[in-house]
């Protein structure tokens, strides 16, 4: 196995370690916030066993504001109109390992299903949280051709500002496990992996469906390579050669065309199949009322809540019958600048840090690579026979190289979509679980001008890896060179401590209940 894959591997491991103990400690000397939100409705009558309290006792300060929503949903399913906002493949895996926790101690009845569902979500987002830290160096050694840079945003991407929602039971692991890894077969091309990824990502969370634009852009990429090569062909034959057509055409169809659709339906059916699941479940089309456990339609009831087999909502009957803008603008709050009030100033204020580090970068790299942006990143000099230009050191001016276009226009649509239509203070969690962006961005920053670029190396000799990270570390499980390498300037100072103190702050306000969301 790499040695740098290893390293980020168990660092993230002490991460997530070092997160639950922080919000278990948190959670039990500090008083409980009382913020009025939803609740996960238990039944009345459950009697917790030992194993249970000692579980809450460790893990309750996980199950906060949304959490609550996706472990109703994992225990009930979709009882409530609001809960159509959180998609369903989060909460479907952690009922089906709670179910399979709670079925082999059954007989025994050591914990309950409530127990084995906070369990599940834990372990769940443990797992998923390491495994995408480990895809996402591998993207970074791909698209930014640097081990040192890949290496730490790795590492960065661990203790990453949204690290809380990254161990809560949130979707946001999963979402990043998903995203991550169709980024990273994209790079290979496409293939029948990059469409399940695609898919599985955008059953997490809705916003996945902007990973269509990879699909185009890849696929335009493929179209206008060929089209360039054929017309170069076409020039440079000889008088009386006939260039074929048809080769440029079959590739076109073969590598761009057909896989690119595929892709694009893999990516997009998970939502349509979901709308369609909402239509059939709050439209009156299959349940009602009474296959909801009375405790649960009571709750709904004394909060105003609309219950599965109430009288369908206006979007029921709407062409097509789409819940998901009537969910998001009438129980979220969600649409355009619906969320700009004065009273909402310190969650803009909470999201500023991530919204600002992205739209700087993206005008930044509009400036550097200007003539690459021009032709929307899809054809390089060297394609059209120019000789090609030399690009500033991208180290110098703290810009992501052009091989990063596609990425930087996700990233800067992902925080002008947050910025203006949605609640602010989640855009820092979204660009984190959907975009490389933030940890490269981190780790271009707080890497010192003079370092040397470190070629990826395939075989991780000795030679690379002293050059990535210290010997010493490198036999070490808990030391790395992101708290030991001095950084330079004020710029490297203030990411590394945006980092690192929203980890820590996150933390231990959203385990107590505390606006952090």
């Amino acid at each position: 196995m790499n040695k740098l894959r290893r390293k980020i591997r168990i660092f993230a491991i002490h991460t997530r370690m070092f997160v639950i103990i922080l919000q278990f400690v948190c959670n039990l000397v500090i008083p409980d916030h009382d913020a009025g939100a939803f609740k996960w409705n238990i039944d009345p009558k459950w009697e917790p066993t030992v194993a249970d309290r000692i579980i809450g006792f460790f893990l309750d300060g996980l199950v906060r504001w949304d959490s609550q929503h996706f472990l109703h949903i994992a225990n009930h399913g979709y009882t409530f109109e609001s809960s159509l906002a959180f998609f369903p493949l989060f909460p479907l895996v952690v009922r089906s390992l709670a179910s399979f926790l709670f079925w082999i101690q059954q007989d025994y009845m050591i914990v309950s299903l409530v127990s084995c569902i906070k369990v599940s979500a834990t372990f769940i987002n443990f797992a998923c949280f390491v495994l995408a830290a480990e895809v996402l160096y591998e993207l970074s050694r791909k698209v930014l051709k640097d081990e040192y840079i890949a290496y730490k945003a790795g590492l960065l991407f661990t203790v990453n500002p949204a690290s809380i929602f990254f161990t809560a039971s949130y979707s946001e692991s999963l979402n990043a496990l998903f995203t991550f890894l169709a980024l990273n077969q994209m790079t290979k091309g496409f293939s029948a992996k990059t469409s399940i990824a695609l898919a599985f990502a955008s059953a997490t969370r809705a916003n996945s469906i902007l990973n269509a634009g990879f699909v185009v852009f890849n696929s335009l990429k493929i179209v206008a390579t060929e089209s360039v090569l054929y017309v170069r062909l076409k020039k440079l034959a000889k008088p009386g050669v006939e260039v074929s057509v048809s080769t440029t055409i079959a590739n076109i169809l073969g590598d761009a065309l057909i896989p690119g659709i595929l892709n694009l339906i893999s990516c997009l059916s998970p939502f349509v199949l979901y709308q369609w699941f909402c239509f059939t479940h709050f439209c009156r089309v299959s349940q009602n009322s009474r296959d909801v456990p009375s405790f649960v339609v009571d709750y709904g009831r004394n909060n105003l809540m609309k219950v599965v087999g109430d009288d369908p909502s206006s979007w029921c009957k709407e062409e097509p019958p789409v819940s998901y803008w009537f969910v998001q603008t009438n129980y979220w709050s969600n649409g355009f600048l619906q969320y700009w009030e004065i009273k909402q100033l310190p969650n803009f204020l909470l999201a500023t840090p991530a919204i600002g580090l992205v739209l700087w970068h993206s005008y930044h790299f509009v400036l550097v690579h200007k003539d690459f942006c021009k032709r929307l990143g899809l054809i390089d000099n060297n394609l059209l026979g120019l000789p090609r230009k030399p690009v500033l050191a991208v180290r110098q001016h703290k810009v992501l190289p052009r091989e990063c276009f596609v990425y930087v226009v996700h990233a800067t649509a992902l925080a002008i979509f947050g910025l203006f239509f949605i609640n602010v203070q989640v855009v820092t969690r979204l660009l984190a679980s959907s975009s490389p962006i933030l940890p490269w961005l981190a780790a271009l920053m707080t890497t010192r001008q003079d370092k040397q670029l470190v070629p990826i190396d395939e075989d991780n000799t000795e030679e690379t890896l002293y050059k990535v990270e210290c010997r010493g570390n490198m036999d070490s499980n808990t030391d790395t060179i992101l708290f030991q390498e001095q950084l330079d300037g004020d710029s490297a100072q203030w990411v590394m401590m945006y980092f690192l103190g929203y980890t820590m702050i996150g933390t231990v306000l959203f385990s107590n209940h505390l606006p952090w969301t």
